[in-house]
């Protein structure tokens, strides 16, 4: 008996290997899936680590810069810039874009912390950036990145060219190393170039050979390393040649070594933050809705806006949580990650990690960076960033399209951008508005004898004993109803007519269409007409229902929408002429509403 148990049990132990456990295979293939598309090749990890570290170092001024905008330590900027990359990178499906704290985020931020003290400043902007990155993300768990559907097309090119030019006329001052004051951007490049004279020679010089370096090395096999040297170049020879007017990143404050450690923010003053949290993540979302929308993936994969919101949330609760300013989708570093050849999310992830490098082993290094260079690097990013077939595309799309764009671009340059923002919603808005107004029409149907329905315009005013039946296009918002109370034939002259006006595919009718309908009941029962109503659905026709005024208009039918396409008007015409040969010249004996034939 011994022998066969050791047979069974060297079989056993034979075909161990081959045991598989239910979904196991499956879950090592959704795993290799991810890692694959997750995961860089080689040559992904070299395109995508130069591009990540020509962003890096671009943005270590810009970063630092976005804290003296908040009022707070310029280091914080590379902490944002670090934990926002990373973690947004990780998740935004935009797969191009780049989260770093960017110059409205900060502005905003700052704004929103005037009336605390400087000992209180820091812990509020720490909580109000956390708090903001969990209303982005709840914003984006309810999927409310629709929302950004509303906000048109020409604003959206506006917004996005006004970002660009902020970023070119910001950089100039910069680039000619002599910087101005202003109460915007174009005051201040006013009274830039009224000071020529006083411009500095080396700056302007270092900053044109930059654009020089970028623009030749992107036509060698170095292009990938373009952006990269054409800031290293510059600075090494004002190093060099030690330039001492030319300005330096060390210039802007001293980068200490070392990356911070999490902290759990204070939530004692919630509430007065609360409000500054919600202005900064709207600023943060339509900016990365309007840079999602310039950055195609490249592998053609869908853009979901939010998603973008969630992954924006989540670095801003990051870059909270370790002591970071606000984040959002760059423009710059975006357009700066494209240039340099990222060619999948780690162009952006590498860009954090390597300011995490800068900060551990560089501190020092980086301080050397020439400051026009990487000036001259964002004003070739910021053009590139411009879309001229976008521009052409809105003028050619007519007066209300170039109306959208221009005032939202000259918005941008004038006012806060906050309030460029609501700006432009607000235009969007009305261009809706409008255009679901004048896009409402009237048709009149009529059956021929082969049995088809063709379409004819809808008459003035309504024939004496006769069905007139109707379709409308266009939405039936409040002014869509306006516009359909303007369309509708007049009952004025006419006697016993009854109109079948069809709306079926609305789910709801609106306050403002029941208006319009009760209006035109009334004066159809003047002259002893009807008004059927055909395809409602069963809220619509409940929403009528409830609605006290449908009690004193009694020349109403209602025929419920069914499966079958235009089953509810045959049978409302059907009973329209049995109707019609019964009363022709009487009063109607009205039924109760809602009692339609049943279709």
């Amino acid at each position: 008996m011994a022998k066969p148990a050791e047979n069974d049990s060297a079989e056993t132990s034979d075909l161990a290997p081959e045991v598989h456990l239910p979904g196991l295979d499956e879950l090592r293939r959704i795993v290799s899936k991810y890692g694959r598309r997750i995961i860089p090749s080689g040559s992904a990890v070299r395109k995508d680590g130069v591009a990540g570290l020509t962003v890096a170092i671009s943005a270590v001024p810009e970063g630092m810069a976005g804290g003296l905008l908040a009022g707070t330590n310029p280091i914080y900027g590379l902490y944002a810039n670090l934990f926002g990359a990373v973690v947004g990178g990780i998740f935004s499906s935009t797969k191009l874009m780049v989260i770093q704290n960017t110059s409205a985020v900060s502005l905003v931020a700052g704004q929103s912390l005037v009336g605390f003290s400087p000992q209180e400043r820091d812990h509020a902007l720490f909580l109000m950036v956390t708090l903001a990155g969990v209303f982005a993300t709840v914003f984006g768990l309810f999927r409310l990145g629709r929302l950004t559907r509303f906000v048109s097309h020409s604003v959206m090119t506006g917004f996005i060219t006004g970002i660009a030019l902020i970023l070119i006329l910001s950089q100039l001052p910069t680039l000619a190393g002599h910087q101005v004051e202003g109460s915007n951007r174009i005051t201040q490049v006013v009274e830039l170039l009224r000071n020529i004279p006083r411009w500095d020679v080396a700056s302007v010089l270092v900053g044109l050979s930059t654009l020089g370096f970028a623009l030749l090395f992107e036509r060698t096999p170095l292009r990938g390393f373009a952006g990269l040297l054409a800031i290293a170049i510059p600075s090494a020879l004002v190093a060099g040649f030690n330039l001492e007017p030319v300005e330096l990143v060390r210039s802007l404050g001293e980068i200490p070594q070392g990356l911070p450690a999490p902290a759990l923010p204070s939530f004692a003053r919630l509430l007065e933050v609360a409000g500054g949290a919600l202005a900064v993540v709207v600023i943060v979302l339509v900016q990365g809705a309007g840079v999602s929308q310039s950055v195609p993936n490249p592998d053609g994969s869908t853009r979901r806006i939010s998603q973008d919101f969630i992954a924006q949330g989540l670095a801003n609760v990051a870059s909270g949580l370790f002591r970071g300013l606000p984040v959002g989708g760059s423009v710059s570093s975006t357009a700066l990650n494209v240039m340099s050849g990222a060619t999948r999310r780690w162009g952006g992830i590498f860009s954090g990690l390597w300011t995490a490098v800068i900060l551990i082993a560089l501190p020092g290094l980086i301080g050397y960076v020439a400051m026009p260079a990487l000036g001259a690097l964002i004003i070739l990013a910021g053009f590139r960033s411009i879309h001229m077939t976008d521009l052409q595309t809105v003028w050619e799309a007519g007066w209300a399209a170039r109306l959208a764009a221009i005032s939202t671009l000259v918005a941008m340059l004038l006012l806060p951008i906050q309030l460029a923002i609501a700006l432009g919603v607000a235009v969007s808005t009305l261009l809706y508005v409008s255009e679901a107004a004048s896009d409402v029409s009237l048709i009149e149907l009529k059956e021929r004898p082969d049995g088809q329905v063709e379409e004819y315009p809808a008459p003035s005013r309504l024939p004496t004993n006769a069905v007139t039946m109707l379709d409308v296009y266009g939405p039936l918002f409040f002014a869509g109803a306006r516009t359909l109370e303007r369309l509708l034939p007049s009952p004025e002259g006419s006697q016993n007519s009854i109109v079948i006006l069809r709306l079926r595919g609305r789910g709801t009718l609106g306050a403002t269409l029941a208006q319009v309908l009760f209006r035109y009941i009334a004066k159809l029962k003047e002259v002893n007409g009807r008004l059927y109503l055909t395809g409602l659905s069963q809220q619509a026709h409940a929403e009528l229902t409830r609605l006290r005024e449908l009690r004193l208009t009694g020349p109403l039918r209602i025929f419920e929408a069914t499966s079958i396409r235009g089953q509810s008007t045959r049978a409302a015409h059907a009973e329209a002429e049995g109707w019609m040969v019964a009363h022709s010249g009487e009063d109607p004996n009205v039924q109760p509403a809602g009692e339609g034939c049943p279709s």
